[in-house]
């Protein structure tokens, strides 16, 4: 058997040794590739994740989880092709004006209707844990849903609906 040639016992075709080098350095590079790309992607994915964190804190008051706030992200791009720019010009209105809370942010003559309208979508969605309108509405969470915030450790969040006749009679019946 030649020098630069070996047999795979396995099997048994010839490969030559400057073919087995060439596909191992190709595997080692696109792998570094991969492994370089992965986390410049992520990185990006959690800045956007943590600026639309940051500005619903501001916007409903409170410290949010970051997880959800990816979630609450992605459903809210999905329905909003410009979300993007509406945050972007939202913060920096924020930030310009100085402001140190919502109820400061309300009070200005600034915002104009459609920053208004990014605002209400972000904190109704955190509000409610849903985002979009009944036809395609999206859960986000139920249980870390804010509007269960206030009554924490005083009343159970419901787990399940009561029934159809938990309301009170039907109109129109008698007791």
């Amino acid at each position: 058997m030649p020098i630069d040639n070996f047999s795979l016992a396995v099997t048994g075709h010839r490969v030559s040794r400057r073919g087995l080098l060439r596909t191992t350095v190709s595997v080692a590079g696109l792998a570094l590739v991969a492994d370089l790309a992965g986390p410049l992607s992520a990185a990006a994915a959690d800045d956007a994740v943590a600026s639309f964190t940051q500005l619903s804190e501001f916007l409903t008051g409170y410290t949010l989880d970051p997880v959800l706030g990816a979630r609450f992200l992605a459903a809210l791009k999905k329905r909003d092709a410009d979300l993007d720019a509406s945050m972007a010009a939202l913060s920096a209105l924020i930030k310009q004006s100085g402001v140190p809370d919502m109820d400061g942010f309300l009070a200005l003559s600034g915002p104009g209707p459609a920053l208004m309208k990014t605002a209400t979508k972000i904190v109704s969605a955190w509000y409610l844990g849903v985002v979009g309108e009944p036809e395609d509405a999206e859960l986000i969470t139920y249980a870390d849903s804010l509007m269960y915030r206030p009554t924490k450790g005083l009343l159970t969040i419901p787990s399940y609906g009561p029934g159809p006749n938990a309301w009170g009679p039907k109109p129109g019946s008698k007791i």
